[in-house]
């Protein structure tokens, strides 16, 4: 029952009840705290806390049920100590709450001692009672050896959680001298614990509640941003910049500012404004800030986080020093590059399947040279390796040549070269085909890829020397027979021509027939100079603009045939997979349809494009193609029986097969000649 209350009695009853709800009330709050084990913490430290400030209320107004309520309130009292060290383990991100056997001692150690002051009844050990009338009257409680035991266990304890917390706070870098204050709190009643040991005018009744209500008002509702922020860092290296709701840098670690200087002077300041690599790191796809820091270049992962408790809430910016896994990371990507690299350097070899391959740098070094140079120049891949590519070129002029034939594969592209000379290491000049090729950054996707990526070059080469031989011997024998030919059918022609304006009638014909006939002789020399240089049939196609070579050849024909009329239909572009040579046949066939069209003669030539060709055809108003000249070209051969007039349209027949196209001819009000060209895959 209730029994008549002072003025003392009252003050400790509102006290202890004020402290007791407002812990209660405090438990929503901490309830919306973002990591679980702090909420759980907290709020168990609350709950154990408010639970026992009530219950010394009850235990000054119920005067009949003092030593129950007061043995309740032990219970709690004990309970609020292990509430405390989970919260502050969770806080500061140690892990000591999650540990099993630690949770098992704690257990034990707590039913203990719990069961002690329960059966106090039985052995009196842990405290006695008296009623005694000052300061006022209540029920006075002598405590015995099992108390003092017990109470020291819970200071050394309460001791531990304060200590985890104050090092958090010295080590965040944060200012936090107010939450070292309200920490500060839990401990002032250990004060009047102590006194009231020594002065009849304080109840021994232990103060603690009065700490924790203080405690909780303070980081939950006076300094919770701060309070936030500083739990933050527990999860990082203590490098942490604290932001205000609009992005404003509110304070920062003394580590961040360490590592930024520019931190210094850049409270209040956008955090994007003042320090804008951490900003761009944020946003970037690996989070990476890359920092001279110490004389030496480290690596930061940066973080952004937003923690919130109710509706206040602070975002908190961690850099965490990765310097050690990041060059790990990057040492194994520059091998991948590297393995890459190689492998494309392969794969080029194979598809290529030249003889050996060279690789140079940017400027010019041999980086890789295959085994098999050594058979052709004498050379082993040691002694080339880390040499500039002049060693192997036999003089400036051609060192000049080299690099002009260089410069395209540097802007992307591929090229080639034949009859190329090097110099062997005995001092001798060979000739070589040789192909280059841009060598990647392996790390660029290849669809992103572009000349600011090329790292280097390949050079597919091949021994071309016996060929250039040959060919420059035939090519000699060629050009003797073509140029006695053409001398000896000159003088014909001009014997013909002296004849044909002296005689009449038949003989005059005969003398015109003469000339016409030494005229086609002299056309088949001129196919067959233009055979010889188109006679390098190789299959390296590549996409080109057919439009282009259109426009170069109806000029040139109407330069050559002024009183021919000449039309192009053509898209605005029309990109085929092929070479250079194309322009030889299409010149032909352009030349033959305006050399053997009507009177005036009548060329049009229609570029179309289809999903997988590009379609030339070339027509005009002339009698047509002969018949044994286009069974020339439907048969691809050319037999005792079957042969044609001229070596105009094999040219034409061999230069597009070569490039892999078709082509076909057709006679109908004239001749159409049409010839299909693969597009790019």
């Amino acid at each position: 029952m209730l029994g008549s209350v002072g003025t003392v009695e009252q003050v400790y009853t509102t006290l202890f009840a004020v402290s007791g709800l407002i812990s209660i009330a405090a438990i929503p709050r901490a309830r919306q705290f973002d990591d679980p084990d702090v909420r759980r913490g907290l709020v168990g430290l609350l709950a154990t806390a408010g639970g026992w400030a009530l219950l010394k209320t009850a235990f000054f107004l119920l005067s009949d049920y003092r030593e129950p309520v007061y043995i309740v309130g032990l219970a709690l009292g004990f309970a609020t100590v292990w509430a405390w060290l989970y919260f502050c383990s969770a806080y500061t991100g140690r892990r000591y709450h999650r540990n099993k056997s630690l949770r098992r001692l704690g257990a034990g150690v707590f039913l203990f001692v719990v069961s002690v002051k329960a059966t106090n009844r039985v052995h009196g050990l842990y405290f006695t009672t008296e009623e005694v009338e000052t300061p006022f009257a209540y029920l006075a409680i002598e405590h015995n050896l099992f108390h003092w035991a017990a109470t020291g266990l819970s200071y050394v304890l309460a001791a531990v959680g304060m200590f985890m917390l104050f090092q958090l706070y010295f080590e965040s870098g944060y200012e936090t001298r107010s939450l070292t204050v309200l920490t500060g709190l839990i401990g002032v009643p250990v004060v009047l614990d102590v006194a009231a040991l020594f002065t009849p005018w304080l109840v021994d009744v232990i103060y603690a509640p009065l700490g924790v209500a203080a405690f909780a008002v303070g980081v939950l509702f006076l300094s919770e941003r701060r309070f936030l922020a500083v739990q933050e860092t527990s999860r990082g290296d203590g490098l942490s910049i604290y932001l205000d709701e609009n992005g404003r840098i509110k304070d920062y670690s003394a580590g961040a500012s360490d590592v930024l200087p520019e931190l210094s002077a850049a409270t209040g300041s956008q955090f994007s404004t003042a320090v804008p690599t951490v900003a761009e790191a944020i946003d970037s796809d690996d989070n990476i800030l890359e920092r001279e820091h110490d004389g030496e270049q480290r690596f930061y992962f940066v973080s952004a986080s937003t923690v919130s408790l109710g509706e206040s809430g602070t975002e908190v910016v961690q850099l965490s020093d990765v310097t050690k896994t990041e060059r790990q990371r990057r040492e194994i990507a520059d091998r991948e590059q590297a393995l890459d690299e190689q492998n494309e350097l392969y794969r080029a070899v194979i598809d290529a399947s030249f003889a050996f391959v060279f690789r140079i740098d940017l400027d010019g070094t041999y980086m890789f040279v295959s085994p098999s140079v050594e058979e052709f120049l004498g050379y082993s891949p040691g002694e080339l390796e880390g040499q500039q590519i002049n060693v192997t070129l036999p003089d400036e002029r051609t060192a000049e040549r080299a690099w002009d034939q260089i410069e395209p594969v540097l802007h992307g592209e591929q090229n080639r070269v034949r009859d190329f000379p090097l110099k062997t290491k005995a001092g001798r000049t060979v000739y070589s085909d040789i192909r280059g090729v841009p060598i990647y950054d392996g790390s660029v996707p290849e669809d992103e890829r572009g000349p600011d990526d090329i790292v280097g070059i390949q050079l597919m080469v091949r021994d071309a020397t016996e060929r250039r031989q040959r060919e420059g011997l035939i090519s000699v024998i060629n050009r003797v027979l073509r140029h006695n030919l053409r001398n000896r059918m000159s003088v014909i022609t001009s014997y013909a021509s002296m004849l044909e304006s002296t005689l009449d009638d038949d003989d005059a014909e005969k003398a015109t027939h003469i000339q016409d006939t030494a005229d086609r002789v002299l056309d088949l020399t001129e196919s067959a100079q233009k055979i010889e240089e188109n006679r390098e049939l190789s299959p390296d196609l590549e996409p080109m603009d057919v439009v282009s070579m259109v426009d170069r050849t109806v000029s040139e024909l109407e330069v050559r045939y002024p009183e021919a009329s000449i039309t192009a239909d053509t898209p605005e572009s029309a990109v085929a997979n092929t070479h250079g040579r194309f322009e030889t046949a299409l010149s032909e066939v352009a030349d033959n349809a305006a050399k053997h069209g009507g009177d005036p003669p009548i060329v049009d030539i229609e570029v179309t494009v289809t999903e997988s060709q590009v379609a030339i055809s070339v027509s005009d108003n002339g009698p047509g193609i002969p018949e044994m000249e286009r069974e020339v070209l439907q048969s691809s051969t050319e037999t005792q029986l079957v042969h044609g007039d001229g070596l105009g349209l094999w040219l034409v027949f061999w230069i597009v097969t070569s490039l892999k196209g078709e082509l076909e001819a057709t006679v109908s009000d004239g001749s159409t000649v049409t010839i299909w060209l693969p597009r790019p895959s």
